[in-house]
């Protein structure tokens, strides 16, 4: 059987596992789950593997730091697609940004302590970044065609900028970085900081990020989790923009 991995295909991936995985620990427990849920599909049509290193750098690692410099050539999840005449190679990087919440799955007896993370300007840089990375690891040959997938809690992440708060001057230091429902990039495009951004605020992230293709990003809810459950307080949420809807996001890179 021939297997093709495009967005669509992505799409009824997520859609899938949010029935299986209504939300997670933590991005490698995403990562995993994910990739579980391709090999359960595809079985021996595919090879899965995780935090595959794309480059020999004999320094590469997989801390954050080493990230930056651009040692660590990694992707989260490398796909072997072995068809009848051909083999693809697909690669796949996550993000999982989240706000504070708690909630009990009963299904499984299972409680969620999900933490706040980094500000919104960090998360949608680390966003870009991603695309970045595969673009680069399509150019090298190194895979065939990859997607990037985004899902988070963070409201803010997700609006419209004309709907969010901003400065006085109707902007903000990552404008250029921002990965609301709607935007949309006609590469080649460099995306890079506001000249009045802190050192501090760009520190180990400060290089431009250059987007060569086409993308526009549409968020689609993955898990209402305020729908027919309640919060680990015992209260359900007065409105549909509360931290308990869950979306997701995915870029095709080819």
């Amino acid at each position: 059987m021939n297997v093709e991995f495009n967005k669509k295909i992505m799409e009824e991936l997520m859609e899938e596992l949010k029935d299986k995985r209504p939300v997670f620990n933590s991005e490698d427990d995403f990562k995993f789950s994910l990739a579980w849920l391709i090999k359960e599909k595809y079985r021996d049509d595919v090879e899965i593997r995780l935090e595959k290193k794309m480059n020999n750098n004999k320094d590469a690692s997989s801390s954050e730091a080493g990230d930056q410099k651009n040692k660590n050539q990694r992707v989260d999840i490398f796909i072997i697609v072995k068809n009848e005449n051909d083999m693809e190679k697909i690669g796949i990087e996550l993000k999982y940004f989240t706000a504070k919440i708690e909630w009990r799955d009963n299904k499984n007896e299972e409680t969620f302590i999900l933490a706040e993370q980094a500000a919104n300007d960090i998360k949608c840089y680390d966003a870009w970044k991603d695309v970045e990375r595969l673009e680069d690891f399509i150019d090298r040959d190194l895979i065939n065609r990859g997607f990037a997938i985004w899902l988070t809690n963070v409201n803010s992440l997700t609006k419209d900028p004309t709907e969010t708060k901003k400065r006085n001057n109707n902007t903000t230091y990552h404008d250029a970085f921002k990965i609301f429902n709607g935007r949309e990039i006609n590469g080649p495009e460099i995306l890079k900081w506001d000249k009045k951004a802190s050192k501090g605020t760009i520190k180990g992230r400060d290089k431009p990020i250059t987007i060569k293709g086409n993308y526009k990003v549409y968020w689609k809810v993955y898990k209402d989790l305020s729908n027919g459950e309640k919060n680990i307080d015992g209260k359900r949420p007065k409105n549909k923009e509360s931290k308990m809807v869950f979306k997701y996001a995915i870029l095709e890179v080819q």
